[in-house]
């Protein structure tokens, strides 16, 4: 082969292109000749084929190790491009999916589901379960338990625990009567509470026998009245005998004469005149009959009456006595022997006082005049 048609010498330079900076570097650089057929072999265009197939390649490796290094280097700003990618393509899945149901919910209220009719209802259900619903609920259980707990708990007066099968909550009333009518038992003031408004406590109720759940249920009124002081004083007049229409009046001390009077006479230095008679007998603690027959004297002035029983002692009208009411409120009176008073609410019911001791007083009612009514004193 002639070699004067190549060249004599040859120069060859690598350069590789930067990302970074978008330019291209030299990397390697040389010269050969071919004038010697050992540097032709080598270096001389009968390779040139195979010479820039190395150059791609190594071109491409080190571009690959750039791509790598710039990863490396840019980790965090990959991941977050990523992240955010995924955060749109689901914002659009999810807009999607709401912009889908939006128009199924707006098909279903221009096309409600027809149903079927409800049969009537019976007027009897529809007043009960209307009755129900207008009463509050309430956690009802039967026993001593609770709810959560075998045996309710709770400390006594004295600071110790205790149940319902070993203590008396608010002696003397039985656990079992504020089970009974279903009272808040842990209550301190339960015996002071008035469940059904009708102005006697529970404890009231309890004494009186009665419901304390329901208004038309309770004591008498007279339960509600005391006795808070009384002046007792002796009637200076007594009924000593009788002979036929004519009765003796001596005085307690028989320092005045003896007085004989009939019916509508006037007893002499008083404001008194006989008004009535009425005899009656009665069996003392041997059996026999007693006269205890009765004379009714009758204040000229006032009008207000007094019965003097045959040989015994009265009480002066004189006499008074201070009462306590106490239903639904307290109120102080006094009345005098022989005076009429009414209790609230029964205004129409008179009561009378015939009695006046230290310890209590008696009184009878218009409607029951022979059954006396013992008012005992205010406890202090």
């Amino acid at each position: 082969m002639n070699t004067s048609t190549y060249p004599r010498e040859w120069s060859w330079s690598i350069s590789i292109f930067d990302e970074r900076s978008h330019s291209y570097s030299a990397r390697s650089s040389g010269s050969f000749s071919c004038a010697s057929q050992s540097a032709r072999r080598q270096h001389c265009p009968s390779r040139r084929i195979s010479t820039k197939h190395e150059h791609d390649q190594e071109l491409e490796l080190q571009y690959e190790q750039t791509s790598m290094d710039w990863l490396k280097n840019n980790y965090e700003r990959v991941a977050l491009i990523a992240a955010v990618l995924i955060l749109l393509l689901s914002a659009f899945a999810i807009f999607r999916s709401a912009a889908a149901f939006s128009d199924e919910f707006a098909g279903l209220e221009s096309h409600p589901p027809q149903r079927s009719p409800a049969p009537p209802g019976r007027a009897n259900e529809v007043e009960q379960a209307d009755k129900e619903l207008r009463q509050p609920p309430q956690w009802t259980f039967s026993g001593r338990s609770g709810l959560f707990v075998p045996e309710k708990h709770f400390i006594s007066a004295n600071g110790e625990p205790a149940t319902l099968q070993t203590t008396e909550v608010h002696p003397p009333v039985p656990n079992e009567w504020f089970e009974q009518y279903g009272l808040p038992i842990a209550d301190a003031d339960v015996l002071d509470q008035d469940p059904d408004g009708d102005g006697f406590t529970n404890l009231d109720e309890w004494q009186g026998h009665t419901n304390p759940t329901d208004p038309q249920s309770h004591p008498p009124y007279t339960s509600k009245l005391k006795l808070k002081s009384s002046s007792q004083e002796p009637f200076r007049l007594v009924f000593s005998s009788r002979m036929e229409d004519t009765f003796a009046i001596n005085t307690i001390d028989l320092r005045q004469p003896t007085q004989f009077v009939k019916i509508g006479d006037n007893i002499a230095g008083t404001h008194f005149k006989v008004a009535k008679f009425t005899e009656k007998t009665a069996k003392d603690k041997y059996g026999t009959d007693e006269d205890v027959s009765e004379l009714t004297l009758e204040n000229t002035e006032t009008h207000q009456q007094l019965t003097l029983v045959k040989e015994q002692v009265a009480i002066s009208p004189e006499s008074v006595a201070t009462f306590v009411y106490t239903w639904k409120g307290r109120k102080e009176f006094v009345v005098k022997k022989d005076q009429e008073f009414s209790l609230p609410p029964e205004t129409d019911i008179k009561y009378k006082l015939i009695d006046v001791q230290p310890n209590k007083a008696v009184i009878v009612s218009n409607q029951k005049p022979d059954a006396p009514i013992e008012i005992s004193l205010l406890a202090q």
